[in-house]
């Protein structure tokens, strides 16, 4: 069955705008794009979508989340760390209830959230890593997500990270448990949703994993052909611990162990040198660089010299808000605060970084990240008949999307050519009946919790 979304303005991403465009996708991929006129006369449509006064854009890629982290929103961005100001949320709040208190049978409605975030704004890929993935991999399936999933290997108490922390307490059996545990995940879920879920080796940070496992994990994911995904120069603590350790900073040293090339993708890249960036840079490994997050917590990373440098830069979320509005604009305004200049990042490359960027960072540019024949049909329209997009100068739609259209305006969203997203509406499960179940699980885990909520 052929279905035409036409009359819209097509956004490529890979190509420039098309006014009065036209998208033809049959099955799960995309079969034509181009003007309505010509896609109209190539195409015998079973089903039109008339997309006038919409942007017909590719679903965007969102390189680092944990679809747990639902559980946080609003009760981590506000806490102070210590007497220089560092934000605590993630010390005090974050890694405590995900690590301690949330249980397996509440993760199924706590990540429902995050997942219809994602598909509600815009989303249709994301780079999961985190715990209790069997069940955080039911979601994905049942909302339609497609996405990237590792479950995190550590064989240190994350809740033990902290800044002004430079030590570490590394437990084998605990190493051993978590890479079972990410095999088996592995074995159970790697190509299944129709193909939509497949896998990568999750290592949590080189500061959470004795080199051993570290190293374990690396010749695990070679031997598997599979990719990494990790957390690197993340938080204060982080990189005094590994150079007192190690001897040097935590992105020399995964560059020391064969890390740093195409198969990473590293999240955050916060507390990193000038060297520490410019290697990073050469080594084709992927930063998802996390900006919204990042300039929440008042810390971020080089971009200036990453972007000098050619680094292969995507977006995510990692929790709170996967809103890629908030995070393209996020994005360009912490690197331009950095560089104090406006030519280091403008719209169209937010908007690459996205999409095709990060794709390109999960090695699946051939099939996602822009409007091409032959790539997945994943496929999002955005209301452009909004006060705060009008009017609109036609060569410069990309940029007025970028800074001014939010993820609210996203009214469908296709995945693998389905619908997932109808009329602002998540058509696979029930929104009411998941928030409802996703208030009722976290409840439960803020009062086991309880004693971490005392004077807030």
């Amino acid at each position: 069955m052929v279905t035409v979304i036409e009359h819209g303005w097509v956004v490529p991403v890979a190509q420039p705008p098309i006014e009065d465009g036209a998208v033809a996708f049959e099955g799960d991929r995309i079969v034509g794009v181009g003007p309505s006129a010509e896609i109209s006369a190539r195409f015998k449509a079973d089903r039109t979508v008339d997309a006038r006064g919409k942007a017909v854009l590719p679903g965007f890629i969102n390189t680092h989340i944990h679809l747990i982290g639902g559980l946080n929103k609003g009760l981590t961005e506000d806490v102070s760390g210590n007497s220089a100001g560092v934000s605590g949320g993630l010390f005090k709040i974050a890694m405590p209830l995900h690590y301690v208190y949330a249980e397996a049978p509440d993760v199924y409605w706590l990540a429902s959230m995050h997942a219809l975030e994602c598909v509600r704004t815009g989303t249709t890929t994301v780079n999961e890593m985190g715990k209790f993935e069997q069940e955080v991999a039911k979601v994905v399936r049942d909302v339609g997500l497609r996405a990237v999933m590792a479950e995190n290997i550590r064989d240190s108490a994350v809740v033990d990270v902290r800044p002004g922390v430079v030590e570490r307490t590394f437990v084998p059996a605990d190493a051993e448990h978590c890479i079972e545990e990410a095999m088996r995940f592995i074995d159970d879920w790697h190509g299944k949703a129709d193909g939509r879920i497949t896998c990568r080796f999750g290592p949590n940070a080189p500061d959470t994993c004795a080199e051993s496992t570290l190293v374990r994990v690396k010749e695990l994911a070679d031997k598997r052909g599979f990719g990494l995904h990790t957390h690197l120069a993340q938080v204060p603590g982080e990189r005094e611990y590994v150079i007192k350790a190690q001897g040097r900073s935590p992105v020399k040293y995964l560059a020391d162990l064969g890390y740093l090339n195409s198969s990473l993708v590293a999240a955050h890249c916060v507390f990193m040198s000038e060297e520490d960036a410019e290697m990073f840079a050469a080594s084709g490994a992927h930063m998802s660089h996390t900006a919204y997050l990042v300039g929440k917590r008042g810390y971020f990373p080089p971009m200036k010299t990453l972007y000098a440098n050619k680094a292969s830069v995507a977006l995510g979320s990692d929790w709170l808000s996967n809103d890629m509005f908030k995070i393209m604009r996020s994005a360009i305004l912490l690197a331009r605060q950095q560089a104090g200049s406006v030519a280091v990042i403008d719209g169209p490359k937010a908007l690459e970084m996205a999409t095709l960027g990060g794709a390109r960072a999960l090695g699946m540019e051939r099939d996602i990240g822009s409007l091409e024949a032959g790539k997945k049909a994943d496929l999002v329209l955005l209301d452009l008949e909004t006060p705060w997009v009008n009017p609109i100068r036609p060569a410069q739609l990309v940029s007025n999307i970028v800074y001014n259209a939010n993820g609210s305006d996203v009214t469908d969203v296709w995945v693998d050519g389905r619908a997932v997203v109808a009329d602002r509406r998540a058509t696979q499960i029930d929104g009411a009946e998941a928030r409802r179940e996703c208030q009722a699980a976290a409840e439960r885990v803020w009062s086991r919790a309880s004693a971490l909520f005392a004077g807030t």
